[in-house]
C-alpha cells in the first residue's frame, strides 16, 4: 500500500471519530448516514445555540433541521521541510448542496494523538465558507469520487490567538 493510500485512510479515519465524538457530545445532533445523504454528516434534532466550546460565526442560532457537515483537520501539518496550519478539505458538489440547503459546517482543529484532542471548533455557514473558497477551487484526476476540491486553512475562520494547543476545547475557561 502506498503512503498516500494510508495517509487517505488516516484522514478518513480521524474524519469519522471525530463525527461520531462531536454527534455523541452536542445533544442538538443526529448521525445522517451516507445512504441518506453523502454532503452532509448530521442534522439538528433542536435548536442549537452557541457556548464557551462551539462558538458560531456570523449567526445566533441553528434552527432545528439545519445540515451540518462536520470537518476535521490537524493543528499543524507537514509541508515539505517545515510546518503549517492544517486545512480542512472540502468537496465542491457537498459544498454546493450544503449551501444550497442553507447548511452549516462544523469545523474542528484537531490534535493528532489518540484520542484527536480537540483545540478549537466552530460553527460556520456554508455561506460564509463560500465566500472563503472563492478563488481556491482546483481539479483532482484519477479515479477520485470528486472532481473539484479546495483546501482551507483554520486560521482563515478561526483566530489563532484563541487556540492552545495545550488546552482542549472543553478545558476553556
Amino acid at each position: 500500500m502506498s503512503s498516500r493510500a494510508s495517509a487517505l485512510e488516516s484522514s478518513k479515519a480521524s474524519g469519522d471519530a471525530l463525527e461520531a465524538a462531536l454527534i455523541q457530545s452536542i445533544d442538538a445532533l443526529e448521525f445522517v448516514g451516507d445512504r441518506t445523504a453523502t454532503w452532509h454528516d448530521a442534522r439538528t434534532t433542536t435548536l442549537l445555540e452557541p457556548d464557551q466550546s462551539l462558538p458560531f460565526y456570523g449567526i445566533v442560532v441553528v434552527e432545528r433541521g439545519t445540515p451540518i457537515e462536520i470537518k476535521g483537520c490537524q493543528i499543524e501539518t507537514s509541508n515539505g521541510d517545515r510546518s503549517t496550519r492544517g486545512r480542512f478539505y472540502v468537496k465542491r458538489t457537498a459544498h454546493e448542496q450544503l449551501l444550497e440547503a442553507a447548511g452549516m459546517y462544523l469545523l474542528v482543529v484537531y490534535i493528532p494523538r489518540p484520542g484527536l484532542p480537540q483545540v478549537a471548533r466552530a460553527i460556520v455557514p456554508a455561506t460564509i465558507v463560500d465566500e472563503l473558497l472563492a478563488g481556491r477551487w482546483y481539479e483532482v484526476g484519477g479515479s477520485r469520487s470528486e472532481q473539484e476540491v479546495a483546501k482551507l486553512a483554520w486560521s482563515h475562520v478561526i483566530d489563532p490567538a484563541g487556540v492552545d494547543p495545550s488546552t482542549t476545547v472543553g478545558d476553556r475557561r
